[in-house]
């Protein structure tokens, strides 16, 4: 996916002006369900590629009884059963386009004396994060490399289970710098590694850190790869109609021009130690840089066991605080096309406005007669 093109998109969703949504749960339309046709009132959908889960919440209407009291729960509980599949399409007229695609992870029934047109049974669903988040182990694994270490994790019964329910699509494990060219053959098993009590998402998140990689599911998904390895844009964008607001802005505060990594080579009785400079530009003058230069951040770990290690780590945290600088917060008629962990190119905004930002988050918001969708990124320099 790439190009987006705000003109193109307002003729394909045809001027925005319809909003429509779809919600499968177990691979059906729960809307057209011959029994018992469920009514969406409001869809939230959050899909980001930072450490932490994505999730979408939606409302059933017409699922309580006013004379009785009662929920019919009994003629559509097959399609709130804890643990199914869900999948969420969007958009407008007669186009949309998936843009989450999780499980079940709780549903509670809301009543509202005061306002029983609220009364609804809301649902939430998780992505894969949500289960791997569960679990506490303590064990060696059969690898010898991290990213080996993540694929074993994610062929487990419980992620194997969501593919095979069509919950995930795909898993792309990238090989973490950890692994020799040619994968490693001859290793020796003393070699393999071992979670420490952590759960699968814990450890996951630990190996990215460790190597300055990713961990995120769009669409069901999964990919763990070198931190922003995906540059190209997903479109380059112009002021137009289809935004709504937006909020851009800089703050220089925990921005340091060096990152100094050190820890000890035990085995070698000497000091390992990597220096990152941050040659990034910090504002529109000239003032800035100086504030920022002298200014840096010393990470101390003994966890750290090679010179590529506090590499890895030096870049990671390089990285990291660097992209505090810019924030973009933006919200458009929506678009489902729009997704995390690519980059957006913002044109015509004017000196400052106009930046190269990197999308964390996406929220899609539908509430019956509107939908939007709000991008949250981050820019390391102007």
């Amino acid at each position: 996916m790439a190009g987006l093109d705000l003109d193109e998109l307002f003729d394909k969703y045809e001027g925005y002006y319809t909003p429509i949504v779809r919600v499968e749960v177990g691979g059906k339309d729960i809307s057209t369900d011959k029994k018992f046709p469920l009514t969406i009132g409001t869809i939230s959908v959050e899909v980001t590629s930072d450490f932490k889960a994505s999730i979408a919440e939606f409302t059933l209407l017409g699922t309580y009884s006013t004379s009785t009291g009662n929920f019919y729960t009994s003629d559509f509980k097959k399609n709130i059963f804890i643990g199914s599949t869900v999948t969420i399409y969007m958009g407008h007229g007669s186009s949309m386009t998936e843009v989450f695609k999780g499980f079940i992870s709780g549903v509670n029934f809301e009543f509202d004396q005061a306002d029983l047109e609220s009364t609804c049974v809301r649902i939430t669903a998780m992505d894969v994060k949500g289960i791997m988040m569960a679990n506490n182990s303590s064990k060696r694994l059969k690898a010898n490399y991290y990213s080996d270490a993540v694929k074993e994790i994610l062929d487990n019964a419980p992620y194997q289970n969501l593919k095979n329910n069509d919950g995930i699509v795909s898993i792309t494990v990238a090989d973490t710098p950890d692994k020799p060219m040619g994968g490693g053959a001859g290793q020796s098993p003393d070699n393999r590694l071992e979670m420490v009590a952590e759960s699968d998402y814990e450890f996951v998140v630990k190996a990215a850190k460790k190597f300055n990689f990713e961990f995120f599911s769009v669409g069901g998904n999964i990919v763990f790869r070198k931190a922003k390895s995906n540059t190209q844009e997903i479109g380059q964008f112009f002021p137009h109609a289809s935004i709504i607001r937006y909020n851009i802005g800089y703050d220089i505060t925990g921005v340091v021009g060096e990152v100094r990594v050190r820890t000890l080579d035990i085995g070698k009785a000497s000091k390992i130690e990597v220096k990152k400079k941050n040659s990034n530009k910090f504002s529109l003058g000239s003032k800035a840089k100086p504030l920022i230069k002298d200014q840096t951040f010393v990470y101390i770990d003994s966890a750290i066991e090679s010179q590529s290690d506090a590499q890895n780590r030096a870049e990671y945290i390089l990285e990291e605080t660097s992209y505090r600088l810019g924030t973009l917060n933006m919200t458009l008629r929506g678009i489902p096309e729009l997704v995390p962990g690519r980059f957006i190119v913002l044109k015509n905004f004017g000196d400052g406005a106009s930046n190269k930002f990197y999308i964390t988050d996406v929220i899609h918001e539908f509430s019956g007669y509107e939908y939007t969708t709000t991008i949250i990124g981050k820019a390391s320099t102007l």
